[in-house]
């Protein structure tokens, strides 16, 4: 059957399995499994229900097993900065916090009494908001909270999973990018960023490249899923750099946009971008595969878009994707938009329509009734930031000549289209499971069955597909860009 690769890719609303097959020539994916990714409100915490993540893992590793033999490999990739702790006899000291948890929601001020953003950004090449793992760990220590002195290990959460079938603790390079914990190289533990936050850096565990063989499934898990081979490769654990490895050609002068729950958008280099331009445009350096550095900028994107239909759901009308596609298609007047970063749509719950109606009437905009200029507005707003933080791309210098749009997003062709209009210029977009075709690239350039990233991004363009959207309407959108540029300044600063 060839080279059998199982890959695991959680999302901040949904995870998902494949199960890859290569002949030597195309890397094919036989089968695909869903599972929930629910976050767990107790009222006093925000948690993620880890153990439910990894009963879908083995369950899906079993499935698989039972329907295809062993797979050869797995490797597990998730979102960013989530983490586990772990004490000395390796049990998990409490449940996995949800990053929008409300403990960090004034960290950050308390961080930089300690140290200012612009040298954490210097020393790091991140520039952290509540989500990120550093500030995560510092609530800890402003609440004089004792775990970190009972903890032993912490692992981010796809090592910790990893460590769940394997026993094995190291810490993947490209997930630990995301903790603002790095030095500014992306290659190694920051003892100073550690020191000078109260942190004991004996929780740290080695730093390993993606494509390390991490180890083989302990006893216990191979009777759980009857997979005996089965080796845990270190995919690129961070899902967005997962998803870069596989975009087919990907290099020097292009620019991704990775568009699901978030939009992570950025340049690949050989070395990290930390200058004071990078710092002032807002810009952040992680890692990638083979070393390789990512800088990018991220924002929230569908999350606006499921918080809409969450709204609706209360309300008691349900909504599937293609439904408000097909109402926003319908919209002919021209909408308002707001600021997907805006504090105000950053907390879950509420009345979503009504946050956006009172960002409308701040900024001097119309308000809204109908569903389908709500959506359409949404839409918009999310392709006008995109092309927003590609100008900044630009003013920094790191110029770009191909635009790649990749990941769940991809699906919506009238958002791809609306980013093409955005930036006038064609796109190419596509490859909804791109992260998954990362994971399972990465594990056969582990194994050396691909020689090289660029081979890696061969076989990808040989076995997936990518679609080309040209602008419409290049003058007219260049004027709404304009005016969205004026609705922002106005927003900016806005005490709602």
């Amino acid at each position: 059957m060839g080279k059998k690769t199982a890959a695991v890719d959680i999302g901040a609303s949904s995870g998902k399995m494949a199960l890859g097959v290569y002949d030597g020539r195309k890397l094919s994916v036989e089968e695909y499994r869903d599972f929930p990714n629910r976050p767990v409100d107790i009222g006093t915490a925000l948690y993620w229900d880890l153990f439910a993540l990894y009963h879908s893992i083995v369950d899906g590793l079993a499935y698989f097993t039972g329907k295809y033999g062993d797979p050869d490999t797995l490797g597990i990739d998730t979102w960013g900065a989530s983490y586990g702790l772990l004490d000395r006899q390796g049990r998990l000291l409490e449940p996995v916090y949800h990053y929008r948890d409300q403990r960090t929601s004034a960290v950050l001020q308390d961080m930089e009494r300690v140290m200012d953003r612009k040298e954490l950004f210097f020393l790091t090449g991140c520039q952290c908001n509540r989500t990120y793992t550093l500030p995560q760990l510092y609530s800890y220590v402003t609440e004089q909270n004792p775990i970190l002195q009972n903890a032993d290990t912490m692992l981010l959460l796809p090592d910790l999973l990893g460590y769940f079938l394997t026993g094995e603790k190291t810490s993947e390079m490209t997930i630990a990018g995301t903790s603002c914990l790095m030095e500014t190289t992306q290659e190694e533990w920051s003892r100073e960023v550690a020191a000078r936050f109260s942190i004991p850096d004996r929780i740290y565990t080695k730093i390993i490249d993606p494509g390390t063989v991490k180890g083989i499934l302990s006893d216990r898990v191979k009777v759980e899923t009857g997979s005996r081979q089965t080796k845990l490769i270190a995919a690129v654990g961070h899902d967005t750099a997962s998803a870069v490895a596989a975009i087919p050609g990907f290099g020097p002068e292009k620019l991704y946009i990775s568009v699901g729950t978030n939009i992570n958008m950025g340049v690949e280099r050989e070395q990290v971008f930390v200058n004071d331009t990078a710092y002032r445009k807002g810009l952040k350096n992680t890692g990638g595969i083979s070393r390789r550095k990512i800088v990018y900028r991220d924002f929230s994107a569908c999350w606006h878009i499921n918080e809409y239909m969450r709204t609706k759901k209360e309300q008691g009308q349900t909504l599937t994707h293609e439904e408000m596609i097909c109402m926003a298609r319908e919209v002919k007047e021209q909408v308002p938009w707001f600021d997907v970063e805006a504090d105000l749509f950053v907390d879950a719950g509420g009345d979503f329509c009504e946050k956006m109606n009172l960002y409308f009437k701040k900024t001097g905009q119309r308000e809204l009734s109908e569903d389908g200029e709500f959506i359409r507005s949404i839409y918009e707003s999310i392709a006008l930031k995109t092309r927003y933080y590609g100008a900044a791309f630009g003013e920094a210098g790191l110029n770009f000549r191909e635009i790649n749009v990749i990941s769940g997003g991809t699906r919506n062709e009238l958002l791809m289209q609306l980013i093409s209009n955005a930036f006038g210029s064609a796109v190419l977009a596509g490859m909804p499971y791109a992260t998954l075709y990362g994971n399972l690239l990465t594990q056969l350039y582990g194994t050396g069955e691909v020689a090289s990233v660029e081979e890696m991004r061969e076989l990808s363009a040989y076995s997936f597909a990518m679609k080309a959207y040209e602008p419409e309407e290049r003058q007219k959108w260049q004027e709404l860009y304009e005016k969205y540029k004026g609705i922002m300044e106005k927003g900016k600063n806005l005490q709602i």
